[in-house]
This record gives structure tokens, sequence and C-alpha cells, in this order.
């Protein structure tokens, strides 16, 4: 029975390799988005990616304009923990939605 079980396990896998593996590129990273976020619509999806890609260009906009800060030893603990405690609000927010 064990080995019935593992030759079909190896047949899935090989027939889903190969079905990934004929994707495009696009289509394979929507499989990993899919993977990574599997209770998230397509559409729920694609305004993440928006949203980073938003805020991509105003991160580069805003190097363009000389708008950001710099940080030392003296300084970037506290950034450090400023980052921390703005991850672990975000992560109570969207659990609690």
């Amino acid at each position: 029975m064990s080995q019935t079980t593992t030759s079909i396990n190896t047949k899935l896998i090989d027939s889903l390799a190969q079905i990934i593996l004929s994707l495009t590129d696009e289509e394979q990273q929507l499989l990993a988005q899919k993977i990574q976020y599997p209770s998230l619509s397509s559409e729920e999806l694609e305004k993440k990616r928006e949203a980073l890609q938003h805020d991509i260009a105003l991160g580069v906009e805003q190097l363009q304009n000389g708008d950001y800060a710099e940080y030392d030893d003296s300084t970037l603990p506290h950034l450090l923990e400023n980052i921390k405690m703005r991850g672990q609000q975000r992560l109570q927010q969207e659990q609690s939605q």
C-alpha cells in the first residue's frame, strides 16, 4: 500500500512540475502569490501589488527630492525600535480585521 501511494504521489508531483514549468513568468508569479497568500483573492493581491508599486514610486521621489533622514550609531537603535513598534501595531490591526 505504501509503495502505491508513493508512486501516485511521484506521478502527481511530476505532472505538477511539468505544468509549473510550462507557465509564463507572469503565471508563475501569480502562482507564487497564491501559494504565499492563499486566502487573498486576485483582486486583493492586485490591490496589494498596486499599493506596493505606489509606495516604491513615492520612496524614489522622496530620495530624489532629498526628503530622507540619515542615521548613525546613536540614532539607529531608536529607528529600529520605532520600526518594531509600527510593525506590531500593523500586525495587530490586520489580525483584528
